[in-house]
């Protein structure tokens, strides 16, 4: 039987700010040579447009395996600036009423802002130094998790509950 792997699915967009979150936790996982397979990042987004694929390059190239997917979301104005983590994944574009299907066994959510009336332009009105500073704790995030997942490889009764971080 061939090792469970962990895979990272980085999801947005460079195009608008606030949804940048994802392909910037790319970008650092990538830098630092993070131990799992890294997909997404400020090259090659994975947008709306491209999940169809990385939906079908993840049943033919990584079933089995252990998927993280990251994006940014919106949330409760209390929640912005937390990452959230929770067990089921996580569905891409839900703050834009997009009702696609789950990605990944974990969700790592970067809570970028409150929820509006207009969704969308409170992603585009993102500030870049508060969308960096919330990529950089989502890869530590990230980090800790393929750490984590690695360590408890060896127990198949493992269970990823739902958590927040601040």
């Amino acid at each position: 039987m061939d090792k469970m792997q962990v895979v990272v699915m980085c999801i947005g967009t460079m195009k608008v700010i606030g949804d940048s979150v994802g392909p910037r936790v790319g970008d650092i996982l990538k830098a630092d040579n993070i131990d799992c397979y890294v997909y997404g990042d400020s090259v090659g987004n994975i947008n709306a447009c491209k999940i169809d694929v990385y939906e079908q390059l993840l049943r033919a190239c990584h079933a089995g395996d252990i998927v993280i997917a990251v994006d940014a979301a919106l949330g409760e104005k209390g929640d912005v600036g937390k990452i959230k983590v929770v067990g089921n994944g996580l569905r891409p574009g839900k703050a834009l009423g997009r009702s696609g299907n789950p990605i990944g066994d974990i969700g790592v959510l970067a809570v970028v802002g409150e929820r509006s009336e207009d969704n969308f332009a409170t992603l585009a009105g993102g500030d870049v130094h508060f969308i960096e500073a919330m990529a950089q704790k989502t890869a530590a995030t990230v980090h800790a998790l393929v750490k984590y997942i690695g360590a408890a490889a060896a127990s198949p009764s493992t269970s990823y509950g739902a958590v927040a971080t601040p």
